[in-house]
């Protein structure tokens, strides 16, 4: 965590970010400081869900060819930073960003995305678990 601040103010003092950047990169890397600091409880989505995770794993009737196993744990600060950074793609480019979606069979409007909308949605995800077993996997989407 000490590393990421580091990085933060580093790109401060060299001119890459502005002042309210960094103070929202800081909340992002360090939400359980900045909250105590302000007397304040953390909110309970950011506390909690500290990563969106996606685990296959062999069912009971897998034979040697479907044997693959897959843990993926996506830190929820790099979802939260990346809706971030889409919303600052320049509206100039947005056309070309939702072409190139299309084209791989997403249907989405990059203009759409906002930040302030982000919360909610982790909250909602901190119900999220996801079980699937077709006997050759078994397949958990979830929260922890």
């Amino acid at each position: 965590m000490e590393n990421n601040r580091r990085q933060i103010l580093d790109m401060l003092a060299e001119g890459k970010i502005q002042v309210e950047e960094a103070e929202r990169l800081l909340s992002l890397v360090s939400p359980e400081a900045e909250s105590a600091g302000s007397g304040q409880r953390p909110k309970e989505s950011r506390s909690s869900a500290k990563y969106l995770c996606v685990r296959v794993e062999p069912g009971e009737n897998a034979d040697e060819d479907h044997a693959e196993r897959v843990n993926i744990r996506v830190p929820m600060a790099l979802i939260r930073a990346g809706v971030k950074l889409a919303t600052v793609i320049p509206r100039s480019s947005e056309d070309s960003v939702n072409e190139e979606l299309k084209k791989r069979g997403i249907k989405f409007e990059i203009g759409s995305l906002k930040a302030e909308d982000l919360d909610p949605l982790v909250d909602a995800l901190q119900d999220l678990e996801v079980d699937v077993n077709n006997g050759r996997h078994t397949v958990r989407v979830y929260v922890e």
